[in-house]
């Protein structure tokens, strides 16, 4: 039986996980607000320059930073000054990797509402966001240009650090030109070509999204946007085809779409490359972010998940690739890298 001792700290900690929806929107609040981005990294400000800063009052700015202080974000002085932690850092836009877009978008208002919609997927009845807003999640981000520029941002600033990690764990210089598939803003792309100066890019994907990217990120035309849905036809004659953290966000029948898809388009000496998390079936071993992804991937599109090794293999053989290997990267997300069947 346990000790009372081990009862009283799985109470507390287990009493600490039950409140962080409210770290999280705290963390929210002050990312908004840009409060790190108004304390420099190596200094202190006062509480109320702080709140004049930011335009609110002290005394419930100083509620809020005392309780994210608790766990280490943001440290307050005896005086009231308010300086950094290296949690806090990491808020900061200018940090490398930085959370502030990550802190915004996991309580902004599509993900929280579709959270507490959670319920209907146990019953099959509904998609949660569906349930929550009565659209899908792609149709609501078109629908919310805001919210899909934070969310395009925060997968460019992703805490796995994915982009510069995926662009070191693979030779990519034996290659004439790379389409990123569903790609986002280009960020991985842009990592991979910087590192790597002999390959061209070519991002595709949905129109929206395209017009968004500015020129400056397109590295002096070696990268090439073309807009279009995956769905339908895919751009031909590249040499390797990459669809990084794409496959999660669909079930299978639409995974299988997107494969045959890509399998069309491809020469056969052409590379795939899915750069995924693969979930561990045994939580024990596998990280807990993996595992709240797959239920943020149910929340949010129903069948959608995190896969395992043999559910990758699997799609792969029914849309006529062979699996070659798995390229681990030093992120939680790793390459599968297959070949035309």
């Amino acid at each position: 039986m346990p000790q009372q001792e081990e009862i009283n700290r799985a109470r507390i900690e287990l009493d600490l996980l039950l409140r962080g929806f409210q770290v999280s929107r705290m963390l929210r609040l002050v990312a908004d607000l840009g409060i790190a981005d108004y304390i420099n990294p190596d200094d202190n400000l006062s509480l109320s320059d702080l709140a004049a800063d930011c335009g609110v009052q002290p005394q419930p700015l100083l509620r809020i930073l005392r309780a994210l202080a608790a766990f280490a974000i943001f440290a307050i002085a005896p005086d009231g000054s308010v300086s950094h932690t290296p949690r806090s850092r990491l808020l900061r836009t200018d940090a490398s990797n930085s959370m502030h877009h990550a802190a915004r978008y996991w309580t902004a208002e599509g993900p929280w509402k579709a959270w507490d919609k959670v319920d209907v997927a146990l019953t099959g009845e509904m998609i949660p966001h569906e349930a929550a807003w009565g659209m899908s999640r792609f149709d609501y981000l078109q629908a919310n240009p805001g919210e899909a520029r934070l969310f395009d941002a925060m997968m460019a600033h992703f805490p796995d650090d994915r982009h510069t990690a995926i662009a070191a764990a693979y030779d990519f210089s034996g290659a004439r030109l790379i389409a990123d598939i569903g790609g986002g803003d280009g960020t991985t792309l842009h990592h991979i070509l910087t590192r790597f100066p002999t390959p061209s890019g070519l991002l595709f994907e949905r129109e929206d999204v395209i017009r968004s990217i500015p020129h400056d990120k397109l590295l002096g035309g070696r990268i090439s946007l073309v807009g279009g849905s995956f769905f339908e036809s895919i751009p031909t004659g590249a040499d390797i085809y990459m669809l990084t953290r794409v496959l999660h966000n669909w079930p299978d029948a639409d995974c299988l779409r997107v494969l045959r898809a890509c399998r069309s388009a491809m020469k056969p000496d052409a590379l795939l490359l899915l750069g995924e998390q693969i979930l561990e079936p045994d939580p024990a071993d596998g990280r807990p972010t993996d595992y709240l992804l797959d239920v943020q991937m149910m929340v949010m599109f129903g069948s959608a998940r995190t896969r395992t090794e043999s559910e990758f293999t699997s799609l792969l053989a029914n849309s006529g690739f062979v699996m070659r290997r798995i390229v681990p990267t030093r992120s939680p997300v790793s390459l599968v890298e297959a070949v035309p069947a």
